[in-house]
C-alpha cells in the first residue's frame, strides 16, 4: 500500500513538472492581420498575476484566477509611442486623484481578468489606501470587450472617466454619488475628438 502512495505520489510531482515546463503564453500578444485594424483589436491579454496593486486578486473578485493592470511597460513603446499612433494622448492607466470628493486620494486604475471559468476580460477599480493595506471602493468588469486597451482620464469636471480604445467614443463616466457614498458608471464620457 505504501509502494502504491508514493507511486502516485511520484506520478504527481512528474505530471507538476511537465505542466511547470509548458512555456507560458505572453501577457500581451498582438496579431498581424487583418493589418488594417487597430493594433488593440487585434491583441490578446492573457493575465498571469495574482495580486494587482498590491491586493490579493481574490479580495478584488472571488472568482477571478488571474489579472493583470495595465501599464506602459507591458505594452511598450512599439505601440503606445508614435508607431502604434500615440493611443494614451492624454490618457492614463492609473490615475490619482480625490474621485469622492474627500481630502483622501483614491488610485483608479485599469487591467485585465480572467475568471476562474475561463471568461477574459476588461475591468476598471478605485482603490483607497489608507496606510499600507487598500480597500476596494469600485469595480467593474467587461467581459470580451473586443480589446486590449482600456484608459483613464479626467472629464472637464473632475469626474473619472474610463475609455475602451485610443481615439473613440466608446467611454463612461463614473461618478461618486454622495447619498449612497459609493461609485457608479455614470453613463458616456465627453467625447475626446
Amino acid at each position: 500500500m505504501r509502494r502504491v502512495a508514493v507511486m502516485a505520489a511520484l506520478a504527481c510531482a512528474l505530471v507538476s513538472a511537465v505542466a511547470m515546463a509548458q512555456p507560458q503564453p505572453p501577457v500581451l500578444s498582438v496579431r498581424p492581420e487583418p493589418a488594417r485594424d487597430p493594433w488593440w483589436q487585434r491583441a490578446t491579454l492573457a493575465p498571469r498575476a495574482t495580486a494587482v496593486r498590491g491586493m490579493p486578486i481574490k479580495r478584488i473578485e472571488p472568482a477571478w484566477c488571474a489579472a493583470q493592470d495595465l501599464t506602459r511597460e507591458l505594452f511598450g513603446e512599439e505601440l503606445l509611442g508614435p508607431a502604434g499612433g500615440s493611443p494614451l494622448d492624454g490618457l492614463a492607466f492609473s490615475l490619482e486623484a480625490s474621485f469622492d470628493g474627500s481630502s483622501k486620494l483614491q488610485t483608479a486604475f485599469v487591467g485585465a481578468y480572467r475568471r476562474c471559468d475561463g471568461e477574459r476580460g476588461l475591468f476598471v477599480a478605485i482603490i483607497d489606501r489608507p496606510g499600507e493595506r487598500p480597500r476596494l471602493r469600485f469595480l467593474v468588469e467587461v467581459p470580451d470587450p473586443g480589446t486590449a486597451f482600456a484608459a483613464l482620464a479626467l472629464e472637464p469636471d473632475g469626474t473619472l472617466a474610463v475609455w475602451w480604445c485610443a481615439a473613440c467614443d466608446n467611454g463612461h463616466r463614473i461618478a461618486f454619488n454622495r447619498e449612497t457614498r459609493g461609485f457608479y458608471v455614470a453613463g458616456p464620457a465627453t467625447r475626446r475628438y
